[in-house]
């Protein structure tokens, strides 16, 4: 493959996936709209639900923000009832954050209404979603592999 037809290629592949990025994000703008919280809140019900009673050092990385950043949320959703914060028993210098049941139920509603969003994805063939999510796992890997390099 000819030098300018790599650009165009790779212009596409990165265009393609912005534009995935985009329209995802929008999604989540409008499902955190729709339940009256910020799409941050709602990144952060969705952490951790997935990682429950985790930290604020570990919900930072997992949302790539510092901790004064995630701190601040956190903040807020405990004062909107929708986290709780408690030391760890094992270790009292570290806080488990926890979904209240007012966070629980907006998560619910946030996971329903995305489902009904994205349930056309589960009609791409099975093959072909195969092969989607094995591109993707390459793609990943030649990114990771471009993000350590630049870290040396």
């Amino acid at each position: 493959m000819e030098e300018n037809e790599q650009r165009r290629q790779l212009d596409e592949i990165i265009s393609s996936f912005r534009r995935i990025s985009h329209t995802f994000q929008q999604l989540l703008w409008k499902d955190a709209e729709e339940l009256d919280i910020t799409p941050t809140q709602l990144m952060v019900l969705r952490k951790i639900s997935a990682h429950p009673s985790i930290g604020i050092t570990e919900l930072a990385e997992l949302l790539h923000l510092g901790n004064s950043a995630a701190s601040g949320v956190v903040d807020r959703m405990v004062k909107a009832g929708l986290l709780t914060r408690e030391r760890s028993e094992s270790d009292r210098r570290i806080f488990q954050l926890t979904l209240t049941d007012k966070g629980s139920e907006i998560m619910e509603k946030s996971k329903a209404s995305l489902r009904r969003y994205l349930l056309p994805l589960a009609d791409i063939p099975t093959e072909d979603a195969g092969e989607l999510l094995r591109i993707h796992g390459e793609i990943v890997q030649i990114l990771e592999q471009g993000r350590d390099k630049k870290k040396l």
